[in-house]
């Protein structure tokens, strides 16, 4: 089965499976509060002096109607948006989705995703306390990078001496690696390391990694950690092939560097090479063999006509892993050669000039449509008279 029809079935199981489980919740309170109802009478018989809290809370629940989604306006919202929402992703394939929302592919600044932001107040609790922020420059490393960490100190007073002392340890202990923290102004207060990973000693280095980090601030002695991950990477795109275009499709070929046999998935993001707009979010899987492998990104003329640009193209922000093997906990991680790459464009009239049909689309929106119509509360409402005409004539 096609991999947009296993999503589109979860999706339909999902929403069923929120309205069977609040109309479950429902009916198992009416249950218990039936339960409840039985027993309170030999209760008010020895406290007849005061109400018993548990009988208004047991009327209460008995005089509450039971969910209905098909009458709830906001559930039904819901499920016009998501609807919506599948509606403009079926128009293109799966591994060729036009960039919507520009911060979802948004290239994260270096240090901006491992911050670690402490605050250090003294004894007496003053309002402006000492802050520490600490940061590696990315959060994934491979065996051989090189790692730069940063530590910011604010709120100190000023013409006060500061220092930082760096250790890198992991699941093994300490690594006996030197780390050199230097100030980048004469405040003291920025500073910044380089840690070549090639000089680590590998049989310390973990998937888990820690820098943990010693702040000497005038008197005070501080402590923070920033987190990392090391790996050696399972393959590693080395390069892109000439892109041509075939059918509706601009194939553009990954060469991969391939370290481990596995089933690999990757993903990338097309910008418009002179404007640098994001065009396509693009996806790929293949299973590849030790060696060398090529695995084909497609971007669909629906996409790059709706984003109207013919190219030249930038290829950036390539996340490429291998998936976890029977017997295996966890997925393996690639790497890049290089941060983006060149791809060739071509006009618009050498593409096969088709549409995007997924067969199922529109059966499944139309599921979602109804389950979010107007006309689907008449039916339920229908559907409940009926069923009590047949149970009176009965």
């Amino acid at each position: 089965m096609k991999k947009s029809v296993w999503i589109a079935l979860g999706l339909m199981v999902t929403v069923i499976g929120v309205l069977i489980y609040r109309s479950t919740i429902q009916t198992e309170t009416v249950e218990v509060d039936s339960e409840l109802s039985r027993e309170v009478p030999s209760i008010q018989e020895n406290s007849v002096s005061k109400p018993n809290p548990v009988v208004a809370a047991v009327a209460n629940a008995d005089v509450e109607e039971e969910f209905n989604p098909y009458e709830s306006e906001v559930f039904k919202a819901q499920i016009q948006q998501v609807a919506d929402a599948y509606e403009q992703r079926a128009r293109f394939p799966d591994g060729s989705q036009p960039v919507f929302d520009l911060e979802a592919v948004r290239e994260p600044e270096p240090f901006e995703f491992t911050e670690v932001d402490l605050p250090f107040p003294d004894e007496e609790g003053q309002e402006n306390p000492i802050r520490v922020s600490a940061a590696t420059d990315t959060y994934q490393y491979f065996q051989g990078d090189v790692i730069s960490a940063r530590v910011q100190i604010s709120g100190a007073p000023t013409d006060t001496f500061a220092a930082i002392e760096g250790v890198m340890s992991g699941a093994k202990g300490d690594l006996p690696l030197p780390i050199l923290f230097e100030p980048t102004n004469e405040f003291l207060n920025e500073f910044t390391a380089q840690i070549d990973t090639k000089v680590a000693p590998q049989q310390l280095m973990t998937t888990e990694m820690l820098l943990k980090l010693n702040v000497t601030v005038g008197d005070k002695k501080l402590f923070t950690t920033v987190v990392f991950r090391y790996n050696t990477p399972s393959a590693e795109i080395v390069g892109v092939m000439p892109a041509q275009p075939q059918g509706a499709n601009l194939v553009i070929p990954l060469q991969v560097s391939v370290g481990q046999d596995g089933y690999y998935f990757v993903r990338g993001v097309l910008d418009d090479a002179q404007s640098a707009q994001p065009l396509i979010e693009l996806q790929s899987e293949a299973r590849l063999q030790t060696g060398n492998g090529v695995v084909n990104l497609n971007a669909h003329i629906s996409a790059l006509r709706l984003k109207g640009s013919e190219g030249p193209y930038r290829l950036r922000s390539l996340k490429l892993y291998r998936g976890a093997e029977a017997g295996e906990m966890f997925d393996h991680p690639g790497a890049s050669l290089r941060k983006s790459f060149d791809v060739a464009g071509f006009p618009f009239s050498a593409y096969q000039d088709e549409e995007y049909e997924d067969e199922f689309s529109q059966e499944r929106l139309a599921f979602l449509r109804q389950l979010g119509s107007v006309e689907a509360e008449q039916d339920q409402a229908n559907t409940t008279q009926e069923t009590s005409e047949a149970t009176t004539s009965e």
